[in-house]
């Protein structure tokens, strides 16, 4: 397709009605129309708006797609709890029994529901496409922000194009009497209806954990933050680093054999270890993460090993100067010496960008009582800002650490930085390391 960036959308020009989806996210009154959630925020999910409707709620008036894009007899209509399309529906299923690898993305907002949606579809191995004159957002900023995210290291999230770009193509492809559209709805997930297709609702529940530890680790602080003071429960926070490891932190890895500056990811290192230590100290679980894929590359989607033009030599699985690039048990999947686990410590081995999808990641919170996270790592943009929106997505109430995550770009880890804390916290709160350890040590 010509006129996509940063490659030619799909990147193996295989574009068929038949293998394509076209999402569109939360084009509701909520959001687009006047009275509505959006129009009124500050006001909460459920309470009643000055035309009578309940924000957010399934079946109330506001809840409807607009008139403009009203679906079809025959489109699939999904309701979503969270901000992504795929926690806790079917979506990844209808899409894999429609026989879908190309997704095309839009709707609102580009940088929250959006770009969520395009991450988690990106994880799971589709090709994707959003279109930038066919979604927007309530800060332009924010929505020139998310576009910029996806052109970037050759398409990390897949390509952007404009809709004329893709109706050009169009006129190429053989027709097709059913096009496949799907229509997403956000609603509130503690109402009496069920997330329709909810397949997997029982595993990215919203459930408390079964058991309250007791004792001094009861204690709850309050840290300074942004948006607002996030409280923080000693016995039900864990801390996440993510993906510290060599090949993207050390020269000669994969990220510096890509002309990135390492030393820009490096400069995270002093407050992420002190961090580190003081919740050692506090007894917190400590989770780290690895972007790594089995030897065989049997988990690795051909969207993201081709994608990208890469040469050959710097691809995954090729041979670097640290071993097979991104590949588990190899020297430069291992975790910098700054960050070491201890014995103990939770390894995660993901092979996505997040650090839910296709781990165990959430089981295992779930059974320690864990509700609220600490992350940090690299690259902010990235591995980091996918993690914390799928946590945000399963309920988890996130804290950035602002100096204990970095990015080889200084612009792109503010734009997420501004993100997470935009619209009262809506993926959640940003603080600096000092904050958290005096608040620990209070």
């Amino acid at each position: 397709m010509e006129g996509s960036t940063p490659y030619k959308w799909p990147y193996d020009e295989d574009l068929r009605p038949s293998n394509t989806a076209l999402i569109v996210i939360d084009m509701q009154v909520d959001f687009c129309g006047k009275g509505g959630y959006v129009d009124l925020m500050g006001a909460g999910i459920g309470e009643v708006s000055p035309s009578g409707s309940r924000l957010l709620v399934r079946g109330e008036p506001g809840w409807e797609i607009i008139s403009e894009l009203a679906p079809a007899d025959g489109e699939i209509v999904i309701d979503k709890p969270g901000k992504g399309s795929f926690c806790a529906t079917d979506l990844d299923l209808i899409l894999r029994l429609g026989g879908i690898r190309n997704v095309i993305l839009t709707g609102v907002t580009t940088d929250v529901c959006v770009h969520t949606t395009m991450r988690e579809a990106n994880d799971r191995g589709y090709e994707c496409l959003l279109l930038a004159d066919c979604t927007a957002a309530t800060d332009p900023a924010n929505h020139q922000a998310a576009i910029n995210m996806i052109r970037m290291q050759g398409g990390v999230f897949g390509a952007v194009a404009d809709s004329e770009a893709l109706l050009k193509a169009f006129k190429n492809l053989p027709s097709m009497t059913k096009p496949i559209s799907i229509m997403q709805q956000k609603q509130n997930p503690k109402t009496p209806a069920t997330v329709q297709a909810s397949n997997d609702r029982a595993t990215n529940g919203f459930h408390e954990p079964t058991t309250t530890p007791s004792g001094e680790a009861d204690r709850v602080l309050k840290v300074p933050a942004k948006p607002y003071p996030y409280t923080l429960p000693i016995s039900r926070t864990a801390l996440i680093m993510i993906d510290f490891q060599k090949d993207f932190m050390c020269e000669g890895g994969f990220g510096a054999a890509l002309g990135n500056d390492v030393t820009l990811l490096r400069s995270c290192l002093p407050a992420a270890a002190n961090l580190l230590a003081a919740c050692r100290t506090a007894a917190m679980p400590i989770i780290h993460t690895m972007e790594a894929h089995k030897p065989d590359l049997s988990d690795l989607p051909p969207a993201k090993l081709n994608r990208g033009c890469l040469p050959e030599g710097l691809r995954i699985g090729d041979k670097g100067h640290m071993g097979r690039i991104l590949v588990r048990g190899e020297p430069g999947n291992g975790i910098v010496d700054e960050m070491a686990p201890l014995e103990g410590e939770k390894l995660l081995y993901k092979p996505g960008k997040g650090s839910f999808y296709a781990t165990n990641l959430e089981p295992w919170l779930r059974s320690y009582g864990i509700t609220h996270l600490i992350i940090t790592g690299v690259t902010t943009e990235v591995c980091v800002q996918t993690t914390m929106r799928e946590a945000n997505d399963r309920g988890f109430d996130c804290l950035l650490v602002s100096d204990a995550t970095a990015s080889y770009s200084s612009a792109f880890k503010q734009a997420t930085l501004e993100m997470v804390v935009a619209q009262g916290g809506i993926v959640g709160w940003v603080a600096d390391s000092d904050a958290v350890i005096s608040a620990l040590q209070a």
